[in-house]
């Protein structure tokens, strides 16, 4: 099964090299669209963040992360890391604007989150079937510690909407192994699409 499943936390974020952008002031839930066409860096964000904000006009040649300031100026948010290929955004005043990045969560231990993938693929195989390896979407687990899914909350994207409902009912209330000691919450699992063109075939042969 090739359905992607990217456990989010502290990492290293590649932002080397420049590339052209020539993306004019718009509202700035399309602009952050647009930036992740281009980069390929995920942006994970409740839309009362977004609303009614206008990005700034970013053009000419730049890092990822130069860019997505430009996108951001004005709108008092400012990008934290969260991932690999991930960010998300909070408000300036949460650090009293200094722009020092708050403490984000550790790195998910891999062993767990073998463990959170495999869930989500057995948990959603059920309800999503072969769309499951055509949906993008970001969710946010609360885990107590003796591995029951407390709390569920689906970020915004393109396919939230129409599938958020479905993969929240699916995870609240379920029951996975217990937490690593010392892992904190939320942990966050980005869902993306699969190479693969039916996803849970197997599954549902077996």
């Amino acid at each position: 099964m090739a359905v992607g499943f990217l456990c989010l936390g502290m990492a290293a974020f590649g932002d080397t090299g420049e590339q052209d952008f020539d993306l004019p002031a718009q509202p700035l839930s399309r602009a952050l669209e647009r930036f992740s066409e281009q980069t390929g860096v995920s942006i994970l964000v409740t839309s009362d963040l977004t609303r009614d904000k206008q990005s700034g006009a970013v053009r000419g040649r730049f890092t990822a992360m130069a860019a997505l300031s430009g996108l951001l100026a004005g709108t008092g948010l400012r990008a934290r890391r969260i991932g690999e290929s991930a960010l998300t955004l909070v408000r300036q005043d949460n650090d009293g604007g200094n722009g020092n990045a708050a403490p984000v969560p550790a790195r998910v231990a891999p062993a767990y989150a073998t463990a959170l993938r495999r869930h989500f693929s057995e948990r959603l195989c059920d309800r999503l079937g072969d769309q499951l390896g055509r949906v993008r979407v970001a969710v946010q687990l609360w885990i107590s510690p003796r591995g029951r899914v407390e709390k569920v909350h689906v970020l915004d994207s393109e396919d939230a909407p129409r599938w958020g409902d479905t993969i929240r009912d699916g995870l609240l209330g379920s029951q996975l192994a217990p937490p690593p000691a010392g892992q904190p919450n939320p942990v966050t699992v980005l869902i993306t699409p699969s190479d693969e063109a039916a996803p849970c075939a197997g599954r549902r042969e077996g």
